[in-house]
């Protein structure tokens, strides 16, 4: 055999080894074609609108308040009672105001009713420009002619004689308590 033929031989089966392996792809495609085509394909989820979600909602909300919004028929007017006036009693008027106690004459300020009791001090009105010192009423003494009063100068109770003290008359001296010395 010669060069030429065997070169043609080997010409030959190359041309029929490139038409099998055309063959052998076009086969295979052919059923990856037909394999993709018959497999169940994946569901294509819907995009979701949502504006047009939210719109629909809001449109629909207030379709609902507009039509809860209608007011019911009105009721027929009553009729309305008068009303009657009444005469009411004038309130209390205040209490007066009344002058503070005051001590207006030199006076000795006791730990109780007398000089058996021990002296807290000595109230000298003359040293005010009105010549009163004013005190504040805490009691009435349950010794008749004293009473007993803030001390001025300590700010503690001290009992002094009635007759060093001057009080407003319109003083309701009721709502005062009543109290008893401590023993001398």
């Amino acid at each position: 055999m010669t060069d030429k033929n065997k070169m043609q031989k080997q010409k030959g089966k190359l041309v029929n080894i490139k038409f099998r392996l055309q063959k052998i792809i076009m086969i295979l495609l052919s059923i990856a074609s037909f394999l993709s085509a018959c497999a169940p394909q994946t569901p294509v989820t819907p995009t979701v609108d949502i504006i047009g979600t939210t719109a629909a909602q809001l449109a629909a909300r207030m379709l609902t308040e507009t039509a809860a919004a209608i007011p019911p028929t009105p009721l027929p007017p009553t009729e309305t009672p008068t009303p009657t006036f009444t005469i009411t009693p004038e309130a209390p008027t205040e209490k007066p105001v009344l002058d503070p106690p005051s001590v207006v004459t030199f006076a000795g300020c006791w730990a109780g009713p007398g000089d058996t009791y021990t002296l807290i001090s000595n109230i000298d009105p003359s040293i005010r420009k009105s010549g009163r010192q004013v005190v504040t009423l805490l009691g009435v003494g349950s010794i008749p002619g004293w009473y007993i009063i803030r001390n001025p100068y300590f700010n503690n109770p001290c009992w002094i004689q009635a007759e060093n003290l001057q009080l407003d008359p319109r003083m309701e001296l009721a709502d005062y308590p009543v109290m008893t010395p401590p023993a001398p």
